[in-house]
């Protein structure tokens, strides 16, 4: 056959051409797999207490820096630095000269003794996904390289893991497996990991199918993925190390049995966004589908500046009441609750909370009229119940308590826009409470006669038609379990003119520059099936400024 120049041109062309493509694609896989939690999830033993995957594509953080004032972004910075430096696993590394040219993700993840019944500390391992292979090999080159660092590598089943001894005595190992870097202070973390690797479960088994479970807690332009694996571990773990915060936490969540639990961040046009997911332990019957929540929102003015929307009061204090024996600060305040009420002739369980059993909303309204004045706001609870005589027995028994205390206050009935209201009016000030009954099973109990005036009348405008509340929930999921609502820079506002104006209260500098930052907060939370609760959170930013 003769010999062809232009066939061979061409050849050679398209054997370039189709080279050319296949490294891009492979390099484009390995970019995006670089800056996805998954893989790395893979590596980490399930027994892991938490992890957290910190995902640094420039373009989340330039999405990040769009948003708050310039002290914000450089309070932002500060936390990022901090992070680096406590995220090395006890290494002498340098996070922006020895990871961040060629790094993807980066998963730190903590995990408990190899021997928990031996005690111990746990163990950080850190687990960098590589983005550059040229530039990640550079790191050991020059730690290999470096003078006063001994070097010794060895094998654990099939993975080399290199063990660096620094003069002074501090020691770190490191090992490559596929595309990513596994860091920790000491080889055992590694050889875990490795375990994994071969066949042990890992935190991407915890819950069961991954992807599924990736795409629940999917957030766009994503900052940073939290895992938590053993939720009863990680609190114990966090109340050793933090004090009596994380232990009073502990308590309270204990009433609601998590199992594992996992949260995405990520930043979109409207600020920070969170989701989250968490697997509980399964009752032993499965409850009824909750109806939605919602419906009593409408009844609030637009200048309701926070909201709580849930349900079921009477669960929730029987949660607590079934808890209490082996649960003591939850003992203690169950005790608390009956013997206040106790002294009031009034049964807690019955009397009380029990016929508290549909939607209630918690409100704060804006207003500075009258008894509210000095406050600046008002507030207004409204409850559906299922047992109005019971409702009413308890009101009543209430206001004769108060009609005779002394001082005195004087508890009168009125009919408000065709509502009867009881209010209880001190002399000299006015209005303190009031209470009545919108619907024939919605009762609104209100702070101020103001606020009293405003919730029997029907809002125009109401809630939910106020553009401030409308930007910051309308991209939220329809809840059905519980709902909140904050307008943070009318917040702000309030307690910088009341709240913070008394010298007794103090503010940092630091804290109120970032609270000066959030337009809004707003809070959707599901429960779908007996042992899932998944919540959407929106950090509504304010533009960037300076």
């Amino acid at each position: 056959m003769p010999f062809n120049k232009s066939k061979l041109l061409i050849a050679a062309a398209a054997i370039a051409c189709t080279g050319t493509v296949a490294v891009l694609v492979y390099l484009r896989t390995l970019r995006v797999q670089a800056y996805r939690p998954e893989e790395s999830a893979k590596l980490v033993p399930d027994e892991a207490l938490m992890a957290t995957f910190i995902s640094p594509d420039s373009s989340s953080l330039q999405h990040l820096k769009r948003f708050g004032t310039r002290a914000t972004r450089n309070q932002v910075d500060r936390i990022l630095s901090n992070f680096k430096r406590q995220s090395l696993a006890g290494t002498p590394l340098d996070f922006d000269r020895d990871l961040k040219p060629w790094m993807g993700g980066l998963m730190v993840s903590v995990l408990p003794p190899e021997d928990p019944e031996q005690g111990g500390d746990s163990h950080l391992l850190m687990i960098l996904a590589i983005r550059n292979r040229f530039k990640a090999s550079q790191l050991a080159n020059r730690l290999n390289s470096q003078t006063g660092i001994q070097h010794q590598g060895r094998d654990y089943r099939g993975i080399t893991i290199s063990q660096y001894t620094e003069e002074g005595g501090k020691r770190y190992s490191i090992a490559t497996i596929g595309d990513r870097v596994l860091v920790a202070a000491t080889a055992e973390p590694i050889e875990r990991a490795i375990d994994t690797l071969r066949g042990e479960p890992s935190l991407a088994d915890v819950w069961g199918s991954e992807d599924l479970f990736f795409h629940d807690i999917a957030v766009p332009n994503p900052l940073m993925t939290i895992f938590i694996a053993d939720y009863a571990g990680f609190v114990e773990q966090a109340a050793e190390l933090s004090g009596e915060s994380w232990r009073s936490w502990g308590a309270v969540s204990r009433l609601t049995p998590v199992e594992s639990a996992a949260i995405g961040v990520g930043v979109d046009g409207e600020g920070l966004r969170l989701k989250g997911v968490m697997r509980l332990q399964p009752p032993p019957t499965s409850p009824e589908s909750p109806p939605e929540v919602g419906e009593l929102v409408a009844r609030f003015p637009s200048e309701t500046i926070a909201l709580i929307n849930s349900q079921g009061i009477d669960r929730l204090w029987s949660q607590l009441v079934a808890g209490a024996p082996e649960n003591p600060p939850v003992r203690d305040f169950v005790r608390q609750v009956r013997r206040g009420l106790r002294a009031l002739d009034l049964d807690a369980d019955g009397e009380v909370f029990g016929w508290m059993d549909g939607e209630f909303a918690l409100g704060a309204i804006a207003s500075d009229d009258g008894i509210l004045a000095p406050l600046g706001l008002g507030g207004v609870l409204l409850l559906e119940t299922g047992d109005r005589p019971q409702a009413d027995a308890t009101l009543e028994q209430l206001d004769a308590i108060v009609a005779e205390s002394n001082p005195p206050v004087d508890v009168e009935r009125r009919t408000i826009q065709g509502v009867e209201v009881t209010e209880w009016n001190d002399p000299e000030q006015g209005t303190l409470f009031g209470h009545g009954w919108l619907t024939p099973d919605t009762l609104f109990v209100a702070f101020g006669g103001p606020v009293v005036e405003t919730i029997t009348l029907v809002p125009n405008p109401n809630l939910p038609e106020n553009p401030r509340f409308q930007r910051i929930t309308e991209s939220l999921p329809r809840a059905n379990h519980s709902y909140v609502y904050l307008d943070m820079e009318h917040l702000v506002s309030w307690a910088t003119g009341y709240l913070l104006a008394a010298p007794a209260v103090a503010v940092e500098p630091k804290t109120l520059t970032l609270l000066n930052s959030i337009r809004g907060v707003g809070i959707s939370a599901a429960r779908p099936t007996s042992d899932r609760i998944e919540v959407e959170v929106l950090l509504a930013l304010k533009p960037k400024r300076n």
